[in-house]
């Protein structure tokens, strides 16, 4: 299930990166692999399925090996990402129409202790926009899918994940340099007039939603 209407995006995460972020806007990006082959101790961020290709229920497809088919499939097969070493990627706590009623899931306030909103989404995109052009980066972002994992037919790639994810609401920047690897050295500048910052377990207080009759 994908969210129709996005009302604002957040970071959630230890005060440290937090501050980098807001006052130098660093943008510390690790690639699908990096999430992919995180210890599964780290629950919040590991991902076993991350950065999949493509994803078919098995009793909907037809494997040949040597010419002799494999019969009795269960499950889903999955077909990994070629690239996964290659993109790079960064997430934010989306709000939208999906979840006005919670603001933030409580298991999403387990990034940190420090969260930063951004109140002005298209001045951050532009200036994201700006540097990776001017990099030659080739870039993408938007709100994340969330597709049945037993049932989910069809491509998937950075910006579709298993639903049993969707509390994180996540609006994903995915960025390709042509180099591989995390991305260590990218700055905005600035960022205190596009951004709030509070403690993450004030988030819910602090951000203020007005339902329209």
């Amino acid at each position: 299930m994908k969210a129709s209407q996005l009302h604002a995006i957040l970071r959630i995460g230890p005060s440290e990166y937090m501050r980098q972020f807001r006052t130098q806007g660093r943008l510390y990006m690790n690639t699908l692999r990096y999430f992919k082959t995180l210890e599964a101790k780290d629950r919040l961020r590991a991902d076993k399925s991350e950065g999949l290709a493509a994803s078919y229920p098995a009793a909907k497809m037809k494997i040949s090996v040597g010419g002799h088919e494999i019969q009795n499939l269960v499950g889903q097969v999955r077909f990994g990402h070629p690239d996964e070493e290659h993109i790079a990627i960064m997430s934010f706590y989306a709000i939208t129409d999906l979840n006005l009623d919670v603001v933030v899931d409580d298991r999403a306030l387990g990034f940190g202790d420090t969260a930063v909103v951004i109140t002005d989404g298209p001045r951050f995109i532009e200036l994201l926009s700006r540097e990776c052009e001017r990099r030659s980066w080739k870039w993408q972002s938007g709100l994340v899918d969330y597709v049945d994992k037993d049932t989910h037919q069809g491509d998937m790639g950075a910006f579709r994940k298993y639903s049993d994810l969707s509390y994180q609401s996540e609006f994903r920047i995915a960025v390709r340099t042509g180099r591989g690897g995390p991305i260590e050295d990218l700055y905005l500048g600035d960022l205190s007039s596009l951004t709030e910052t509070c403690e993450a377990s004030e988030l819910k207080e602090f951000i203020k939603i007005k339902k329209e009759a």
